[in-house]
């Protein structure tokens, strides 16, 4: 299920305008503004028991952007607001796994880091065997 899942959000991800992004076992160093991303699972949990179970998964995609920091935080507050609201409330079926994102993505604290400011944006997801 996991690459199922990775491969879904990464690709709703994708779906917003161009950005550069480093995606999660690729090695690259963008110029400023990128966004990095990875996946979390947190729990593994059989959703049926019987004959043939079914799983459920549960975890977060960690979408954390970067901007350089002599411009103010408008435009890393906009990217993340623009996120946040292109995964809140999504249903997606995919290969007989559902996955939901039903909890309003977390926009953390923007942090200094070298010559850029960050701001971690956490989306959380269900998935469902079918």
């Amino acid at each position: 299920m996991r690459p199922i899942i990775r491969s879904v959000l990464e690709q709703h991800l994708a779906e917003l305008n161009p950005f550069n992004t480093v995606w999660e076992g690729i090695i690259d160093s963008p110029k400023l503004p990128y966004q990095t991303v990875s996946m979390t699972t947190s729990t593994n949990e059989t959703a049926t028991i019987g004959n043939t179970p079914k799983a459920k998964q549960s975890g977060f995609l960690q979408v954390t952007l970067y901007y350089p920091l002599d411009q103010g935080t408008k435009a890393i507050e906009e990217r993340a607001d623009e996120i946040f609201r292109h995964f809140f409330g999504q249903v997606w079926i995919e290969e007989n796994v559902q996955i939901l994102v039903q909890q309003p993505p977390l926009v953390a604290s923007l942090y200094r880091l070298d010559n850029s400011i960050a701001l971690p944006i956490t989306i959380y997801f269900t998935a469902y065997e079918l």
